[in-house]
């Protein structure tokens, strides 16, 4: 029988069946259950089936299968084959037998010793392993309820690294822990880290945005984008600390870094991930280059930002300095997450743990890759959402941070993003969550999942709003198509639904419960640059007035209702070399050039000025649809032009924003005197400038105004 083998599968908790691969007929009355090691009894099948080269037996077992334990089956003449349980994840009951609710995964540090447990409910024996001067010590861990390995040992093991050894159906895999709050240099293992210390060490600064979205602005960077740049004297370029050191400057003299973000005054920062991510080497970080969409573990921070990533506790002091930096110069920090992907189930942990159970599968049982990025994580399920919760908890409570992006959105289940939110909002009550609201075809019911289309029953959570970004710039995905800044003025009626955060019908169905939920945005780090899609849809346009179109559009932005979302650069018309998915070509093509700032300052200053202005009129605190409703009244004017009035604006008698993106100059009658206010200059000084009409000359934005004496 040099030519026969068996594999042995668990189909139900009290069944297996057993596949013999043969030539030879085979007919098998008697097998042999064995338990960690001994015969337990013997068991005979209560169905055959013999096809060719193969025979199928079903076996019923004495009683349902405890895990925790091995199993094999032993048929004289054929030897020893494990049971495979990895199946049984996936059986209708799992979640609800093993769902561990406690908050106690990972490894808990004391000075005294240390608490590790790792939920592993399938496996049949879990051992740690310990990393101690370039020794192992390997100590085997206790099952307790619900599937939870555990083990104290004794001793002060701050900084100690550490993995798991796990066997799954008698295949033994080393893992890093998925609770890990520490992890060594290139994530190779886990480390177990002292946060109380780093937590005294660094106390939360006092720091709250109690106000509805509406009144925050939004601007997204990726770490090493910011910093690393020559033309600045950043010293800790690509790091943590790079990005909150102060006094710095751009070689011309102008505010860099930190002391830019503050220069801005936007109220929020967006970060690309920090969550420990695969594919930049932590110590040669220059030799390779992504944006961290790839994420290996939920609990940690990515190490090549570190000025030390061999120390796994040195980020962690890092990162809440960068949070504490923020909130001491009021403003929140946002993290972009992503939860919806793992980028190759294979080469995860994940799987090796509990088999089968954290990735998505599609009708046909294959593992579902809808977000084209990787392979999807099933949200939905009990231990992946407690998983996403707690990980959302740790960040908001340990590190303060302020809110979240979340990636591919639409991938993730409705319950588990109100449960989350829910959850946060006991720690800390203004934590924002907004994402990407796609509608992705994938294996859950469209409607369980958080897409835009189900906006109405996700009130809480902000999407990001293609319909308003592609009304103002055009397609994203067709590079010659125009929005009605760059020339498309078909659009202009799209505008006011736009300028209204697609609350109100108008030529479209509204999208979103209150403008809270629109995240008004025309660039971010994916796809095309502004500047850049302006080039391509007009490439015969001079770079000036790419850039007053530019210009143009972040000035809407930020007069819009809803929430102004700005991407690095977007404010000085920053190119990636009309490249559109940049997410691993290097610093060439993503990092902030800081010349370019130096020649365009006033660019810079124009969207300071224009936050500066949004916050000053009260129009754009109000987010409730009937608030928004009837608030301005809309005016073409010729060519594509257009007029905003309103008469219920706190401060004013009457106050209108012009806007022209044409190549015309367009003379405006205003029927009596108005103050100019606001202009391509930024804010007018009072009483400057009156006026009964408006030469509005072309690619320009104006604010004129009746005040309240």
């Amino acid at each position: 029988m040099n030519n026969s083998f068996y594999h042995v599968k668990l189909t139900s908790r009290d069944t297996i069946k057993v596949m013999v691969f043969t030539s030879v007929v085979s007919n098998i009355k008697q097998f042999f259950f064995v338990k960690d090691g001994e015969i337990e009894c013997t068991l005979k099948p209560n169905k055959t089936t013999s096809l060719n080269h193969m025979s199928l037996y079903e076996i019923k077992l004495k009683e349902p299968l405890e895990f925790g334990h091995s199993y094999e089956i032993y048929i004289p003449d054929f030897g020893l084959s494990p049971v495979d349980v990895n199946c049984a994840s996936m059986f209708d009951d799992f979640d609800d037998e093993f769902y561990y609710n406690g908050d106690d995964l990972g490894a808990r540090y004391s000075k005294k010793g240390t608490h590790f447990a790792i939920w592993a409910p399938l496996a049949s024996d879990c051992s740690l392993i310990l990393y101690l001067d370039d020794e192992e010590e390997v100590i085997k861990m206790k099952r307790s309820a619900k599937g939870v390995y555990r083990l104290y040992v004794e001793g002060d093991l701050a900084n100690v690294e550490y993995k798991y050894s796990i066997t799954n159906s008698g295949v033994t895999h080393l893992v890093n822990d998925p609770y890990g709050f520490g992890t060594s240099c290139n994530s190779l293992r886990s480390a177990v880290v002292d946060l109380t210390s780093i937590d005294k060490k660094y106390p939360k600064v006092k720091y709250k945005f109690q106000k509805p979205l509406v009144e925050a602005s939004i601007y997204e960077l990726h770490i090493r984008d910011f910093t690393i740049d020559e033309h600045t004297n950043i010293k800790e370029k690509g790091k943590y600390l790079g990005l909150i050191e102060e006094g710095r400057k751009t070689s011309g003299g102008n505010p860099a870094g930190f002391d830019y973000l503050k220069y801005l005054g936007i109220s929020h920062v967006q970060l690309l991930p920090v969550h420990d991510y695969a594919n930049v080497d932590d110590i040669d970080f220059k030799k390779t280059y992504n944006w961290g969409y790839d994420t290996i573990h939920y609990f940690s921070l990515e190490g090549s930002y570190s000025s030390n990533p061999k120390d796994p506790s040195m980020r962690i002091k890092e990162f809440k300095q960068v949070v504490n930096a923020f909130h001491k110069n009021n403003i929140g920090v946002i993290m972009d997450v992503v939860y919806n992907h793992i980028f190759s189930y294979e080469t995860h942990d994940f799987d090796k743990i509990v088999p089968n159970y954290f990735f998505r599968r599609n009708k046909d049982g294959k593992i579902s890759s809808s977000s084209g990025c990787g392979d999807d994580i099933a949200s939905e399920r009990k231990m992946v959402r407690k998983l996403i919760i707690d990980s959302l908890c740790y960040f908001v409570k340990y590190y303060d941070v302020d809110g979240f992006r979340f990636d591919l959105m639409g991938l993730l289940d409705i319950e588990t993003m109100h449960q989350a939110k829910k959850a946060v909002e006991s720690i800390k009550k203004d934590v924002i969550f907004y994402g990407e609201g796609w509608s992705i075809p994938c294996p859950l019911n469209s409607k369980e999942c958080a897409t835009i289309m189900n906006s109405f029953v996700t009130k809480d959570i902000g999407f990001f709003n293609d319909a308003y970004r592609d009304i103002l710039k055009g397609s994203n995905f067709d590079y010659s198509k125009k929005g009605y800044i760059n020339g498309d003025f078909s659009y202009i009626d799209g505008m006011y639904y736009a300028l209204r955060g697609t609350v109100v019908e108008h030529i479209f169905p509204a999208r979103f419960y209150d403008a809270n939920q629109s995240i008004n945005y025309v660039e971010c780090h994916d796809n095309h640059t502004l500047f850049d899609k302006f080039t391509l849809s007009n490439p015969d346009t001079e770079e000036e007035i790419l850039l007053k179109l530019v210009q143009i559009a972040n000035g809407i932005i930020g007069f819009s209702f809803g929430v102004p979302f700005f991407h690095m650069g977007q404010e000085i018309g920053l190119s990636k070399m009309l490249q559109d998915n940049t997410y691993n070509m290097g610093d060439k093509y993503n990092k902030f050039d800081y010349r370019l700032l130096d020649k365009r300052f006033d660019y810079a200053t124009y969207l300071k000025e224009v936050l500066a202005m949004r916050g000053k009129l009260s129009a754009y605190k109000l987010y409730k649809k009937d608030d928004i409703e009837d608030f301005f009244s809309f005016e073409h004017l010729p060519n594509g032009g257009f007029v905003l009035t309103t008469n219920k604006m706190k401060g004013y008698k009457e106050i209108k924003m012009l806007v022209n993106p044409t190549n015309e100059t367009l003379y405006v009658d205003l029927g009596d005197y108005y103050e100019v206010i606001f202009t391509r200059a930024g804010s007018a000084k009072r009483g400057e400038v009156y006026s009964m009409s408006i030469t509005l000359s072309p690619y320009n934005l104006v604010w004129v105004a009746k005040k309240e004496k």
